[in-house]
C-alpha cells in the first residue's frame, strides 16, 4: 500500500508540474504534428515538370513536334530554345534547367541515323537518374510513332554532366553538411544565452555598462569560431571519407558562410529568449532542424515539392546555404552564379538578426 501511495503522489506532483508548464507541454505536442504534416507534405512530390531547353538544329516540321512531344509530356517542361548548344550548356551551369536536348540537322530525314543529345545536370542524383531514362524515353515513344512503330533510325545518347556516375554522396552529404552545420549553430547559440538566464545572470549583463550589441557580439564570437572549426571538420570529412569533390573556391565558401552564420545565430537567439531553460530549448532546435532540412531539400528536391511547401522554403536559410553548397561543390559555381541565393539569405541574416536584438532587449526590460 506505501509503494502505492508514493507512486500516486509522484504522478499528482508531475500533472501539476506539467500544468504550471502548460505551454510549454503544448508545444512539444503540437510541433511534432505541425512536422508530420511537412515532412509527408512536402515528400510526397513526383519527379515531373522538370525544366528543359532543346535545341533544335534542324528547324523541321518533326523537329517541331518533337519539341512539342517533349513539352507535353508529364516529365518535362520546355521553359527555353536556346539557338546554340553552348547557350544550352549555359543554362545547365545556371541551374534554370535539368535538361538540354540537342536536335541535330537531318533530324527529319534520318536517312543516315542521327543521335540526339540528351544533357542532364546530374548535380541532383535524386532528380538525374530519373530524368535521364524519362529522356530516352520520350524521345524512344515520339520516333517510334514517328516511323510506323518500324525501327527508328533515331538514337538518343543521354550525358549526365557534374556527376557522372550519380553518386548520391554528392547529392546528399553537402546537404547534410549544411544541416549539421545549422544544428551546431543553433545549439550553441541557445545555450550560451539561456544558461545566463538559468542562472540569473542575464539581467546582470542587461543592466551593466554596456551596449546590447556589444552583448551580443561578445556572446556570439565563440560561436563563430567554434562553428568555422566544425566547417573544417565536416569538409575533411566529405572529401576524405565520403570522396566528395569540391571543385569551387573553398575561400569563397568559408565567406558565405559567415552571411549563413549570421541568420541560424539569429533564429538561435530568438528561441533562447523564449525558451526558459536549455531542456526547453534543446528539444526545439532539434525538431526545427529537421523540419528545416525537409523544407530545404534535403530529402525531396524544392522543385518538385508542392507550391504551398515551395513558398514556405523560401523562408528557411538552410534552403540557401544548401543550394550555394551544391553548386560550389558540384560545378565549381562562383560567386555570380551563387549571388540569386546569397541575396535572400542576406536580406534574412540582418532581419533575423535584428529581431532577436529586439525580441532580447523587449525580454530585458
Amino acid at each position: 500500500m506505501e509503494t502505492l501511495y508514493r507512486i500516486i503522489q509522484i504522478a499528482r506532483k508531475e500533472i501539476l508540474e506539467l500544468w504550471r508548464h502548460a505551454g510549454v507541454v503544448s508545444f512539444i505536442l503540437i510541433l511534432p504534428v505541425l512536422e508530420m504534416f511537412v515532412l509527408g507534405y512536402a515528400t510526397a512530390g513526383g519527379i515531373n515538370d522538370l525544366p528543359a531547353a532543346v535545341v533544335d538544329g534542324d528547324k523541321s516540321a518533326a523537329s517541331r513536334r518533337l519539341i512539342q512531344a517533349i513539352h507535353q509530356a508529364r516529365s518535362f517542361e520546355v521553359v527555353a530554345l536556346p539557338e546554340t548548344s553552348a547557350q544550352a550548356e549555359r543554362l545547365l551551369d545556371e541551374g534554370k534547367v535539368s535538361a538540354a536536348f540537342i536536335i541535330p540537322q537531318g533530324f527529319e530525314r534520318a536517312d543516315g541515323g542521327v543521335t540526339i543529345a540528351a544533357i542532364i545536370d546530374g548535380s541532383n542524383t535524386a532528380v538525374a537518374s530519373y530524368a535521364a531514362a524519362y529522356a530516352e524515353g520520350v524521345v524512344g515513344h515520339f520516333t517510334a510513332q514517328a516511323f510506323g512503330g518500324l525501327a527508328a533510325p533515331v538514337d538518343a545518347e543521354t550525358r549526365i554532366w557534374y556527376n557522372q556516375e550519380l553518386r548520391r554522396e554528392n547529392f546528399y552529404i553537402p546537404a547534410l553538411l549544411g544541416a549539421m552545420m545549422s544544428l551546431v549553430v543553433l545549439a550553441i547559440t541557445a545555450i550560451c544565452v539561456v544558461r545566463e538566464r538559468e542562472r540569473g545572470t542575464l539581467e546582470q549583463l542587461m543592466v551593466a555598462p554596456i551596449r546590447l550589441i556589444e552583448l551580443i557580439v561578445g556572446k556570439l564570437i565563440p560561436v563563430i569560431v567554434i562553428s568555422y572549426a566544425e566547417l573544417i571538420v565536416m569538409l575533411l570529412i566529405t572529401t576524405q571519407v565520403f570522396n566528395v569533390p569540391i571543385r569551387g573556391s573553398l575561400a569563397l565558401y568559408a565567406g558565405l558562410m559567415a552571411v549563413y552564420l549570421l541568420a541560424e545565430m539569429g533564429v538561435g537567439m530568438l528561441i533562447s529568449v523564449l525558451a526558459g531553460s536549455q531542456s526547453q530549448a534543446l528539444p526545439a532546435i532539434f525538431l526545427l532542424v529537421t523540419m528545416n532540412s525537409t523544407l530545404a531539400g534535403f530529402f525531396t528536391p524544392v522543385d518538385m515539392m508542392p507550391p504551398l511547401v515551395q513558398t514556405a522554403s523560401g523562408f528557411v536559410p538552410l534552403r540557401y546555404f544548401i543550394d550555394i553548397t551544391r553548386q560550389l561543390f558540384a560545378k565549381g559555381a562562383g560567386f555570380y552564379e551563387l549571388a540569386p541565393q546569397l541575396l535572400p539569405l542576406a536580406g534574412m541574416s540582418v532581419a533575423l538578426f535584428a529581431a532577436s536584438a529586439w525580441v532580447l532587449r523587449r525580454r530585458m526590460v
